[in-house]
């Protein structure tokens, strides 16, 4: 399998992968593009790569979290999956 460049894709196919991940969020078929986490997590996951955002995002669910909260349990999850 190959991965794809975001940053030498035209502005019209972000969007449309933004988009379409933005209906992905909460299910196991969230890519990594859209956005989902709490703005209090935004200085962590805005610059997290996509690989990272999804593992934040599938750890939130497994540990039966809200994506858009904010916690103790949220904050140890980041950190232990993206690295300071």
């Amino acid at each position: 399998m190959s991965t794809i460049n975001l940053n030498a894709l035209p502005h019209e196919s972000i969007a449309a992968i933004f988009s379409a991940d933005m209906e992905l969020v909460g299910t196991k078929g969230y890519i990594g593009v859209g956005f989902f986490w709490n703005p209090e997590y935004k200085f962590y996951l805005r610059d997290a790569s996509v690989a990272q955002r999804r593992k934040v995002h599938h750890a939130f669910l497994k540990a039966g979290l809200d994506l858009q909260g904010e916690s103790p349990e949220h904050l140890a999850i980041i950190n232990r999956i993206i690295p300071a």
